[in-house]
């Protein structure tokens, strides 16, 4: 699943491509995809109006347009963006919609699990409704005191409490496994037994870790694509995510791989012992 990283790139790439365009026709071939409203509301709501911008909330992907309209989008497990100029010659596999432009230009999403969502929503409720109305800040925007409160009372192991989107949002299983091998914290260590310097320690790496990730174009690992299916470079600075059996860089122990509440979850056993942690 694509994690704020990756959302970002698809953001700013998006920016790049569509801002300024107006939607002149709207394509649904999967509907189940659309939410709440049935496709011809949907493109009732989208025609004629120009994107003004594209930003994020966590996983989130947020079209602003005229007239104070929302678009929200969530690539889920392998939701992809493709921008054409003109219309293409030929289309990819697994096409859901297709958005159409004055200009003659398409954007194409496709997804070949199709788990993606799109909601319509106006600028006066976007955030106070599902599905944004639980979704927390980012760690480069919550603040410290926020972020601790939240982990103190959670007696949740911290793997499953940092991919909790109303606790901190944007944090998916590839980079909370890297945010606590580099914070040294074992994916068990209750939240709640955390002290205030590791969690400064996590949300200081979470920061850095994201930030470097987005600035590599995230991580391609499985099937992440950016806009026309451009790749990500982070994946090949992982440092114990899908690295199970490989050394560590730091003590040379090997990587683990276990299966925590769901998740396939990767640690240095040497370097993330849980008594270090409290």
């Amino acid at each position: 699943m694509p994690e704020l990283p990756e959302v970002r790139v698809v953001c700013k790439s998006l920016n790049e491509k569509v801002q300024n365009l107006v939607f002149k026709k709207v394509e649904i071939f999967n509907p189940k995809l659309f939410k709440e409203y049935d496709p011809s509301y949907f493109q009732e709501f989208l025609i004629g109006e120009k994107i003004l911008k594209i930003s994020n909330l966590g996983k989130n992907i947020i079209y602003f347009l005229t007239n104070n309209k929302i678009m929200l989008s969530h690539l889920r497990m392998e939701g992809k963006y493709s921008f054409y100029e003109q219309k293409p010659k030929e289309t990819l596999k697994h096409i859901q919609a297709i958005f159409y432009f004055e200009n003659g230009s398409e954007l194409h999403y496709r997804e070949s699990r199709p788990f993606g969502t799109f909601h319509i929503r106006y600028l006066n409720n976007y955030l106070k409704i599902d599905p944004l109305a639980k979704v927390a800040q980012s760690p480069g925007e919550i603040d410290f005191e926020t972020f601790y409160n939240r982990l103190s009372k959670k007696a949740l192991a911290i793997k499953p409490t940092l991919l909790d989107q109303s606790i901190v949002s944007g944090i998916g299983n590839i980079y909370a496994d890297e945010i606590l091998f580099a914070s040294k914290i074992h994916p068990a260590t209750p939240s709640n037994l955390l002290s205030k310097d590791k969690v400064k320690e996590i949300l200081k790496n979470a920061i850095e870790i994201l930030d470097k990730s987005t600035e590599l174009g995230g991580s391609s690992i499985n099937s992440y694509e950016s806009l026309n299916k451009k790749e990500g470079q982070y994946q090949n600075f992982l440092k114990v995510h899908t690295k199970k059996g490989e050394f560590c860089i730091k003590c040379s122990s090997k990587i683990e791989k276990i299966k925590f509440k769901g998740r396939g979850t990767y640690f240095c056993p040497t370097c993330q012992k849980q008594k270090d942690f409290i």
